[in-house]
């Protein structure tokens, strides 16, 4: 009798482990087939080029204002190593020059995004490229990649510059997930000679890692098994790991010199993950520089003078 009803009980507890595997599997599966359409995928109804409605909730198009620079300019186009047609700006400066900067825009945004640095860059005399990233403005792509697969294409725009200009002197710039780009990309074995520098504003250690702030901090919801169903999904619906994007690895094997930018107010990403690329950094020459008072990726206004002066004098000795 006790054999059976120790049998019973143990069937019992075996049913419900299964039934509660099945039932956090499936709920998994749905929360994180909404998350990745919901947070990575572009496109909203009869609007293809719309950004993940993530970022189209926080910035609809009505709030999306931009300065294009008043300079020549001309479209470029590239394919991506996976068929993805990839459309950019290439803007002119007033003198001859050698110097060039691709920059490059975050999360969600789009090439008009980079224009306010774009025109700086213009006015210290650069060539200046803002690529529209996969899955953004007018290039092809479906999902984003959190700098990725972005990093691929980013190196291969500055392979294009090498073709097109030998001389050319290259500096990435980029700002949050477009930081977190270059930052992949100066590690790249295939970047051309011609890159010298790297410039990172506001840039996260890892997209796993800020993804696990933003649920731990923002929300105050345990990272596990949230984080591993959504990365499971991530990778079935997307075709990447967030454990693939992964700025710090990435310095820790940099062929150029960086430049890190954070602001001080910054919540999204947190000033710490800075200070953490930074101490990981093997770059050939590295430095941080924190903005007072600025928030994310809002650097650049928050002390215009002091962010590209610093920027002037970290490449100059690239530039001669």
């Amino acid at each position: 009798m006790k054999k059976i009803v120790v049998s019973c009980l143990l069937t019992a507890v075996f049913t419900l482990a299964a039934a509660a595997t099945v039932f956090v599997v499936g709920t998994g599966y749905f929360v994180g087939n909404y998350a990745v359409h919901f947070g990575l995928e572009r496109g909203t109804g009869d609007h293809s080029q719309e950004p993940p409605r993530a970022y189209a909730l926080l910035m609809p198009p009505e709030a999306r204002h931009y300065n294009r620079p008043d300079y020549t300019n001309e479209e470029w186009t590239m394919e991506s190593a996976d068929g993805l047609k990839l459309r950019a700006t290439h803007f002119f400066p007033d003198q001859k020059s050698s110097r060039w900067v691709i920059v490059v825009h975050g999360y969600g945004c789009t090439q008009e995004n980079s224009w306010y640095i774009a025109a700086n860059y213009l006015k210290m005399g650069y060539h200046v490229l803002t690529p529209d990233l996969r899955g953004a403005g007018k290039s092809e792509g479906r999902y984003l990649t959190m700098g990725c697969r972005e990093s691929e294409d980013i190196a291969a725009w500055t392979r294009l510059i090498a073709e097109r200009h030998p001389q050319a002197k290259i500096v990435l710039h980029g700002v949050s997930m477009g930081a977190a780009t270059v930052m992949m990309a100066a590690a790249r074995p295939d970047l051309p000679g011609q890159a010298v520098a790297c410039i990172e504003d506001c840039g996260y250690t890892g997209a796993f890692d800020l993804l696990v702030h933003q649920i731990t901090a923002s929300f105050g919801l345990p990272a596990f098994p949230a984080m591993n169903l959504l990365d499971w999904r991530c990778r079935k619906v997307a075709g990447f790991s967030l454990h693939e994007a992964d700025p710090l690895e990435a310095v820790r094997h940099s062929s150029l010199p960086i430049l890190f930018i954070h602001g001080t107010k910054d919540t999204l990403v947190p000033p710490d993950m800075a200070e953490a690329l930074y101490e990981a950094a093997d770059a050939p020459k590295k430095q941080l520089l924190f903005i007072d008072g600025a928030i994310h990726a809002a650097s650049s206004q928050q002390d215009q003078e002091k962010y590209f002066q610093t920027i002037r004098t970290f490449v100059r000795p690239y530039m001669q």
